[in-house]
């Protein structure tokens, strides 16, 4: 079986794939195989993801608090910023003029405090210029989607990796016989479906890529995308046990064991979600970092993916 053939059964003809999982049928090839597919898929739109930091690479200030001597904290949108010159133009008039401070950038996640050189008025816009050690400029910013495109598939295939035996477990103790070598078929032909869903969603987001400079957009966007697709890989799943325990079991067996494979997926997919959102903000940033001026290829800090998803939902509410 070619791989495109293995894609046209994933989304036309799934029975003939769960039947050879089910019998066994050259697993480890087939395993290999689905394991190919994820990974391109998946790398493609990862790609696409980290090409936002590329395209955009000055519209990450989009808020500010200016601190100056003798002033309350002076906040404010980011109208422009200038990258040669270290200028950030604001729409808050008027600033005082002259005065040395420090500024913080998008305050839903505030940035680390930059030092300011200069604060006045330029052509009907608030001026603040920046000390010339605040570092603005990225270079090879063409590694970023090469990252992303890396780290997408291993976020799924790492999840997969920390969650199997407790998947496996969770499947004995509620009451279903699937061995561990076909259960991990069935798990990775639902993120091969995932990564399928992914990769044809990918022109899509690529044109958002590009027309769209709102960071915390895109952010619920691709938070929106990978559920859609992870619906599919679940439906997956979904098919895949209810075939196996059916016809491993007779008619009665068939009619009694939808109630325990529903217990079985919605433990299996808790905890995949619960373990891969906290795996994504550990591996982050797949967009780009918002605030600094250099994208690290990961950014290790605590914190956790509920809390940052919640708080660009609220700030894309704001703007």
């Amino acid at each position: 079986m070619d791989l495109i053939t293995l894609v046209d059964r994933l989304l036309r003809d799934r029975p003939a794939l769960y039947d050879m999982v089910q019998k066994r049928e050259r697993l480890r090839l087939l395993c290999g195989r689905l394991l190919l597919i994820f990974c391109v898929t998946t790398a493609v739109y990862g790609a696409v993801m980290g090409g936002f930091r590329c395209l955009h690479p000055a519209y990450f200030f989009s808020d500010f608090e200016l601190v100056v001597s003798d002033h309350d904290p002076i906040r404010g949108k980011v109208a422009a910023l200038a990258l040669d010159t270290r200028t950030v133009y604001t729409h808050t008039l008027p600033l005082p003029e002259g005065t040395y401070g420090t500024v913080r950038f998008n305050l839903s996640e505030p940035s680390e405090p930059y030092e300011v050189y200069y604060v006045g008025e330029a052509k009907g816009y608030g001026e603040i210029v920046l000390s010339p050690s605040s570092m603005l400029s990225e270079t090879a910013l063409w590694r970023l989607p090469l990252i992303v495109a890396v780290k997408t598939p291993l976020l799924f295939l790492l999840t997969l990796l920390i969650c199997s035996l407790a998947l496996y477990v969770i499947n004995l103790v509620l009451g279903l016989r699937l061995h561990f070598l076909p259960t991990m078929a069935l798990a990775l032909s639902a993120l091969t479906g995932t990564g399928v869903v992914l990769a044809g969603a990918a022109p899509i987001a690529a044109l958002f890529t590009i027309v769209t400079e709102s960071y915390h957009f895109m952010k619920m966007f691709h938070v929106v995308v990978f559920a859609a697709a992870g619906l599919f890989g679940v439906r997956i799943l979904w098919e895949g046990m209810i075939r196996m325990q059916a016809s491993d079991g007779g008619g009665e067996r068939a009619r009694s064991v939808g109630l325990r494979v529903r217990l079985v997926l919605l433990a299996w997919l808790f905890l995949y979600a619960f373990v891969g959102a906290q795996l994504a903000w550990t591996l982050k940033p797949f967009l780009g970092t918002p605030y600094l001026p250099a994208t690290p290829p990961f950014r290790l800090d605590r914190g956790n993916i509920f809390v940052s998803t919640l708080g660009s939902a609220g700030q894309l509410r704001r703007d």
